[in-house]
């Protein structure tokens, strides 16, 4: 009975906690959708959509099958574009790291490469590859790699080299040591990367629809801009927000479970 008392005082405090996030996050929701309401009426409907309109116009295109249509266009350039830049910039910095003269060498050229504006290489991009989904993809996996890159480079150089020590002590070969140490090691930061590179890779494609797509959430966002249908316009970005909240609620599913080995996790969980 003592045992079962105390499992049930340390549960309490954590659905208590889980309970506080909810309210917040319900009673957040709820204010921002009362100034979006009141900011419609304010300004009228021809400059900032009524949310009930734009609810209205998503289970319209919902209804029509056209949301569906537009959702898989823009995750299918989307999720190709992310998966080639996350190959890339996860393996190079592998690379790399068993060369620091080479490191030291093509490091500053891949920082300095991305002060290239990379939507400015749109219309050069459509000039050579058309207007299919190839510029699009050129375009998100771009700006994806240099986030992956990144935070894996970092995750690499925050390895204890100790543990690296210790292991070609007992044995353990180079392949070994990059897979059971050091990418286990480096997964805090590759999931940081992805928190960001999973949106940006959306936000990128939705931008490409602007400039060249026949369908996809961005074809539709600026062919409602182009007809000046306001509503049109704020339902294509209150889709687009849902994906992102969507994706990356199974990034948080998929790095708790990856993580669960660390105890900073289970105690830091909500």
């Amino acid at each position: 009975m003592t045992e079962l008392a105390t499992e049930a005082r340390s549960e309490s405090p954590d659905v208590s906690r889980k309970a506080i996030v909810l309210g917040g996050r319900v009673l957040l929701f709820l204010l921002l959708l009362l100034g979006w309401e009141l900011s419609a009426r304010r300004l009228g409907s021809i400059f900032f959509a009524p949310p009930l309109e734009v609810a209205m116009r998503i289970v319209s295109l919902a209804q029509s099958g056209k949301l569906l249509e537009d959702v898989a266009a823009t995750l299918r350039v989307s999720a190709l574009g992310f998966a080639i830049a996350g190959v890339a910039g996860v393996l190079l910095p592998f690379l790399l790291r068993r060369s620091p003269r080479v490191t030291a060498a093509v490091e500053p050229y891949i920082m300095a490469s991305m002060g290239i504006p990379k939507y400015a290489l749109a219309p050069w991009l459509i000039l050579w590859f058309g207007i299919g989904d190839l510029p699009k993809l050129v375009v998100v996996t771009l700006m994806v790699f240099y986030i992956i890159f990144i935070t894996t480079s970092a995750g690499i150089r925050a390895v204890d080299q100790r543990l690296i020590d210790m292991a070609r002590i007992a044995g353990a070969g180079e392949t070994a040591i990059a897979r059971e140490i050091i990418w286990k090691s480096l997964l805090p930061f590759f999931f940081t990367g992805l928190k960001v590179a999973l949106p940006r890779a959306v936000s990128a494609t939705i931008v490409g629809e602007f400039l060249v797509a026949t369908q996809g959430v961005g074809h539709y966002i600026e062919h409602s801009r182009q007809v000046a249908d306001t509503v049109g316009v704020f339902a294509g970005i209150v889709i687009a927000m849902v994906l992102v909240l969507a994706i990356n609620a199974v990034v948080n599913v998929i790095e708790r479970r990856a993580l669960a080995w660390r105890p900073v996790e289970r105690e830091m969980e909500l």
